[in-house]
């Protein structure tokens, strides 16, 4: 029997990046002169540059072993509910990043959500950063960007967490959490 398939981004949706992202910010930039720690509760831009500074580019600290190292779910029920839907739908984790990025996502996903039996990701290079290149009819996308959403070919889409200048829309069902995604899906 074939299960419809539900596209689900990684960062921002199942993992929480920007906690990630500030430990990272933290520990690489710490003993700088003009170093303020971050707080990854309160970033208001894609790029975290509200909280981070110093970095030329964010990019630099999701190649960083210390981010997978640190990376958690985006709260505490985020594994029981994929586990859920994965029952029922055919779950598939999708993510743009390096190549250095993805390599360690894929051994993330591996060790933290074993039932997954399949992921899409993608190096998009010098190509539009979207999931247009991904074949999503039929399907449902679950993202925390919203250029990702407009640009899917899904039959359903459903914008993931708080609502930020990159994601605001009135267009898409809001999920600001796992209990929402579940009552939705489930």
């Amino acid at each position: 029997m074939n299960k419809q398939k539900i596209f689900m981004d990684i960062d921002g949706t199942i993992i929480n990046s920007y906690k990630a992202l500030c430990y990272v910010y933290n520990n690489t930039y710490n003993n700088h002169k003009d170093f303020k720690p971050a707080q990854w509760y309160l970033i208001e831009r894609y790029d975290a540059k509200c909280q981070c500074p110093l970095l030329n580019n964010v990019l630099e600290l999701f190649d960083s072993p210390l981010f997978f190292e640190n990376a958690e779910f985006l709260c505490g029920n985020t594994y029981n509910v994929l586990k859920k839907i994965n029952e029922i739908y055919d779950l598939i984790p999708t993510s743009i990043g390096t190549f250095t990025n993805l390599s360690m996502k894929a051994k993330w996903i591996r060790d933290n959500i074993p039932f997954v039996k399949q992921c899409i990701l993608l190096n998009n290079g010098a190509n539009t950063m979207d999931k247009s290149i991904i074949n999503m009819s039929g399907g449902i996308i679950i993202d925390d960007v919203l250029s990702n959403l407009e640009s899917s070919n899904a039959d359903f889409k459903i914008i993931m967490g708080d609502e930020y200048e990159w994601n605001k829309s009135d267009k898409y069902i809001r999920c600001y959490n796992f209990v929402d995604l579940e009552r939705i899906l489930l």
